[in-house]
């Protein structure tokens, strides 16, 4: 059976906002932002100033009551952490316990570790796939899905650049194909900003905004992020 909450936040329902922070934002900031209409707090610890498990644990009770996704992004992937898996997975064994969700890239050696380790602990996992460059195809998006499902994560989320409207349905396509399996779709580059707002009406689970600096191309603001899609998806509005 596949989890489809972050805590208190039920997935696919509705569309979700997911704020992605580092460690600086105040515990005040992030409640401002859940009552304008984000549900999801991303905590970006390879963005931390500090990889010490103690200071991240601190960090992540910081938000204790808000649904959290911890996120330790590889720089190959985009991200900031360039250590050992072996410290990844220490880490994310360390938030585990402070967290309701967990996100590992698929192609990363300690993905299936880091996924059954937080089946264990009843906490969802996202297993993730981002290319900057290139928009896979069909045959390769149904590879990744399959792939997440034969290492047990409850959710595969795909990130590809998308610079043409082919690209742009392709991306719709396998969205709609594998809404029942539980995904994340995102487009990244020239065409990517619609399917940010557009996608959840496919039945990709979350969408992603930030604070500070974006952490992907073609991110909305979070202010922007809320209005459209209260705009769009008027039953959402002031719900969190």
């Amino acid at each position: 059976m596949y989890r489809r909450d972050i805590g208190t936040r039920t997935l696919g329902v509705h569309p979700t906002v997911a704020v992605a922070v580092n460690d600086k934002p105040d515990r005040e900031i992030l409640d401002a932002c859940m009552q304008d209409g984000a549900h999801v707090v991303e905590l970006r610890i390879d963005q931390f100033a500090v990889y010490e498990p103690a200071y991240v644990v601190d960090v992540c009770k910081r938000f204790e009551g808000l649904p959290r996704l911890a996120t330790i992004r590889a720089s190959a992937e985009g991200g900031n952490w360039s250590r050992p898996d072996a410290e990844r997975v220490a880490l994310y064994r360390a938030v585990l316990p402070h967290a309701e969700a967990v996100d590992c890239e698929l192609g990363a050696a300690c993905c299936g570790q880091v996924v059954t380790e937080a089946r264990k602990a009843g906490v969802l996992s996202i297993a993730s796939y981002h290319h900057f460059s290139l928009c896979p195809s069909l045959q390769k998006l149904q590879g990744l899905a399959d792939r997440s499902m034969d290492i047990g994560a409850d959710v595969v989320k795909i990130a590809a650049h998308c610079a043409t409207p082919e690209e742009m349905r392709r991306l719709a396509r396998f969205t709609l194909d594998q809404a029942d399996r539980g995904v994340i779709v995102i487009g990244m580059g020239s065409w990517a900003t619609a399917s940010r707002i557009f996608f959840p009406a496919l039945g990709s689970l979350l969408t992603y905004t930030f604070l500070g600096i974006p952490t992907a191309p073609g991110q909305l603001n979070c202010e922007d992020t809320i209005h459209y899609l209260s705009a769009l998806y008027p039953e959402e509005s002031g719900q969190s």
